[in-house]
């Protein structure tokens, strides 16, 4: 058997043929084991722990600019405590200033001023730190500074509104007199720049004065012997509103009973700066049932008595803070305390207990 003897050309064709043919299959197996092997790297990276690193990073800090600094500086100085200055001004001559302008009064209340008194309250305004005075001294423009039953203010128009009822008298026989004491009290304590006025009540309520008053000397002594004439309880029938009381200034009537509303009523028409009124709680209007059976005591609700005065305090030309003290002539009801601690809180003012057994 013979064999077929290929021509040469047809040889090396089929050599070439083979080369081209082992090339691609070992490309085609080297890409699949290249696959393989990345697919178990990347397998192997979300199956095996990542090995900790430690990066120190460098921190860049900017020096803070000359004007910022300043301010910084100057922003915490004024955090310090201002100095305070005590001494007082004095001199034994003439000086090259004058005094303060004489302050503004209803001209139909200059008859009752006695020039010393605007003299002397002048100076001391002068001598006064921060025109506060010190105790109850009289400031400057700041009215005067103002205490009643341990609680103090500056005040430039107050009003007290004391509770004349039976009750305020009777269940704590004697003791109305510390009530009548820390009044006038205050009264001597003010300026003469600072202005006032006195309001009691039980059926109905009276103001000393028509309107707001200066606090002169005259003035003082006038108020003191006002309030020293207050004197009820029910052993002294004729010291009540229709009694003694309306014929001692101007009166305010709404009905009859214990009538806080309308006290408050008629103090804030007086527009003041700041109200004291101290009462043991109770608050109470008469009603007419019958002219069989007369008249029944109803009592003034929380609400009624704080929406009245929110409405007040609305209409007037300057808010006046309320300070309320309750004098306890007997165990504290808690509704009474509730009424009263209310009042304060909604008027910007303080409330404070005191127990007539203590005086």
């Amino acid at each position: 058997m013979t064999k077929a003897v290929l021509d040469p050309q047809q040889a090396a064709k089929l050599r070439r043929r083979k080369i081209i043919i082992s090339v691609i299959v070992a490309s085609i197996g080297l890409h699949f084991l290249g696959a393989i092997l990345a697919g178990i790297w990347i397998v192997a990276r979300y199956l095996l722990p990542t090995p900790a690193t430690f990066e120190v990073k460098k921190e860049i800090r900017i020096a803070a600019e000359e004007r910022q600094h300043r301010m910084n500086m100057d922003q915490f100085d004024a955090l310090k405590p201002k100095p305070t200055f005590q001494d007082k001004m004095s001199t034994a001559r003439p000086t090259e200033f004058s005094l303060p302008d004489l302050p503004a009064m209803p001209l139909d209340a200059l008859a009752s001023v006695d020039p010393s008194d605007i003299v002397s309250d002048q100076l001391d305004s002068l001598s006064a730190a921060a025109g506060a005075g010190s105790g109850s001294g009289a400031g400057g423009g700041k009215g005067s500074a103002v205490s009643f039953f341990g609680i103090s203010d500056m005040a430039t128009r107050v009003v007290i509104v004391i509770d004349v009822s039976d009750t305020m008298f009777d269940r704590q026989p004697g003791k109305f007199t510390a009530v009548k004491q820390e009044a006038a009290k205050l009264v001597q304590g003010l300026g003469i720049n600072t202005l006032f006025n006195i309001v009691i009540y039980e059926g109905g309520s009276v103001a000393m004065f028509p309107e707001m008053q200066p606090a002169t000397e005259a003035n003082k002594q006038k108020a003191a012997r006002w309030i020293e004439s207050v004197n009820g309880g029910r052993d002294k029938a004729g010291m009540s509103y229709k009694g003694a009381y309306i014929k001692m200034g101007t009166g305010l009537y709404e009905g009859g009973g214990t009538r806080t509303d309308t006290a408050l009523k008629q103090a804030l028409s007086l527009q003041p700066s700041t109200i004291f009124l101290i009462s043991d709680g109770e608050m109470s209007r008469n009603m007419d049932t019958s002219r069989e059976f007369g008249f029944e005591s109803a009592k003034i609700e929380e609400r009624e008595l704080l929406s009245l005065v929110k409405d007040l305090q609305k209409d007037a030309e300057q808010t006046a803070r309320i300070h309320v003290i309750h004098f306890l002539t007997q165990q504290a009801k808690q509704e009474e305390e509730d009424v009263l601690r209310s009042l304060a809180r909604r008027n910007e003012g303080r409330f404070k207990q005191v127990k007539a057994e203590d005086y």
